[in-house]
């Protein structure tokens, strides 16, 4: 039986395009969703509202997709919480996986690498004089900028230039004048050269490298890096007491040689396994991000990126899975990465499942009290996510009784508060990929585009 209400409301509405009629009767009624998650539905009408009457940004196909997209995942988590707010019953291993790994790594890592942490007074002090920890200079600079493309013949003439400089300058020439005169880099140019203070790690290592082997007052040679000719000149250096960063320092060092140990342990596991990339292998990493398909077939996710000894191999499947459960930020690195930096970590992630397997054959599995730990360690994390999204009912401030709202009532005071800018949108990460693989749910593509119709006719009424 049609919905009288929506039906009404449609006929009654003015119409600017012609044929819009028929498409609102039926995307306001019973077949107009735009999505559906856990049983419940957003309908056409309802998502038109929700942009119409509250965003503060022009509606567009991207808007009205975010807004998919939200009311789906916070409809699926409204639905755990209103059935349980501990959410004990949520299968969480998707996202407990990564951490019950690295519980079984770092067992295995006790247990097969044995280094030497014992650091004495006196080598902590010859590190100390050679790394300067905590060290913070304040330098000048005057910069020759070679084009990016430069010739050697170009390369030899800007650093013909940048040698004349220095014997200027060693001659008693003013770096702050040379520095105005000279220098193409705009900030510190303009100031007489000064670059400020700063820490070891902060600049280019060549400028690093360079600053922090100088005296106060003296001049280094031209340093080159991807920006052209530097000459730079240390004008203040302050160095904390050994007694002030000795603890941290020495934990340094003693970290410095387990990453060393752990370092040569995994080549030498890599090298036995004979670990060799797929030939496609980064076209497939690649694809796999730039097209994030929402499930692969059986055939296409067991394709390796990686083999190894003994039918070893990282898949498709694996690093799809990984993307879907890292950070935003992952996807846009894996785009913006070199075909250098892609295979670094290619060979890390399968170097990792070596590593796993070698710890699963060793029984350093993380144990039951460790995986009921990270658990509810994992659980709480989603409840306090979600209350700060608003989807847990909150009590009443003035004592009196209230009806517990519906989960359809908090999703969509959560959505208002986003569209309208009261609130930030809080990504739910690893919890929107947990959510989707263990609940129903369909968001209507076609339907976008009714939507926005939609739109345009409720904010022309």
């Amino acid at each position: 039986m049609p919905d009288t209400d929506c039906v009404r409301t449609a006929d009654t509405r003015p119409l600017r395009h012609a044929g819009v009629l028929g498409a609102l009767l039926l995307s306001a009624c019973g077949s107009g969703n735009l999505a559906e998650a856990a049983h419940h539905r957003l309908t056409v009408e309802d998502a038109a509202g929700l942009v119409a009457e509250h965003s503060t940004v022009p509606a567009d196909t991207q808007v009205v997709r975010v807004l998919a997209e939200l009311w789906v995942d916070y409809s699926l988590l409204a639905t755990h919480l209103g059935a349980d707010t501990t959410l004990g019953s949520l299968d969480v291993g998707l996202i407990v996986e990564q951490p019950l790994q690295e519980i079984m790594l770092d067992r295995l890592r006790d247990a097969v690498i044995d280094v030497d942490t014992v650091v004495s007074n006196e080598e902590l002090a010859e590190r100390f004089a050679a790394d300067l920890p905590g060290a913070r200079a304040t330098a000048s600079q005057i910069l020759l900028i070679l084009p990016p493309s430069a010739t050697i013949r170009q390369r030899d003439s800007v650093l013909t230039v940048a040698r004349s400089l220095r014997d200027q300058l060693a001659e008693g020439a003013d770096f702050a004048e040379m520095a105005v005169r000279y220098s193409g880099d705009p900030g510190s140019g303009s100031r007489g050269g000064s670059m400020g203070t700063f820490g070891r790690g902060e600049m280019l290592a060549p400028i690093d490298s360079a600053v922090f082997g100088l005296q106060p007052g003296e001049l280094s040679d031209p340093v080159e890096t991807q920006l052209g000719y530097h000459l730079l000149r240390l004008d203040a250096l302050a160095v904390p007491e050994l007694s002030e960063v000795g603890a941290e320092f020495r934990a340094r060092i003693q970290q410095e040689r387990l990453t060393r140990a752990e370092g040569a342990y995994i080549a030498q596991l890599d090298s036995a396994a004979g670990l060799q990339f797929a030939p496609d292998a980064l076209q497939l990493a690649r694809a796999l991000i730039e097209t994030a398909p929402s499930r692969l077939s059986r055939g296409a996710s067991e394709r390796p990126l990686m083999t190894w000894s003994d039918g070893g191999v990282y898949t498709t499947g694996e690093f799809l899975e990984l993307a879907r459960i890292s950070p935003d930020g992952f996807a846009q690195g894996i785009l913006a990465a070199s075909d250098t930096e892609l295979r670094a970590l290619v060979r890390r992630l399968a170097q990792q499942e070596l590593l796993l397997a070698e710890a699963r054959e060793g029984g350093f599995d993380a144990t039951a009290v460790q995986v009921d730990s990270v658990s509810a360690e994992a659980r709480t994390a989603i409840r306090e996510r979600a209350e700060v999204i608003g989807l847990i009912p909150r009590p009443g401030t003035d004592g009196a009784e209230s009806a517990t709202p519906t989960v359809q009532e908090l999703v969509r005071g959560a959505l208002i508060r986003i569209i309208s800018g009261q609130q930030e949108i809080l990504p739910l990460g690893g919890v929107t990929f947990l959510l989707r693989e263990t609940d129903a749910w369909r968001i209507h593509e076609s339907r976008i585009g009714t939507t926005l119709d939609r739109v345009e006719e409720i904010e022309l009424r």
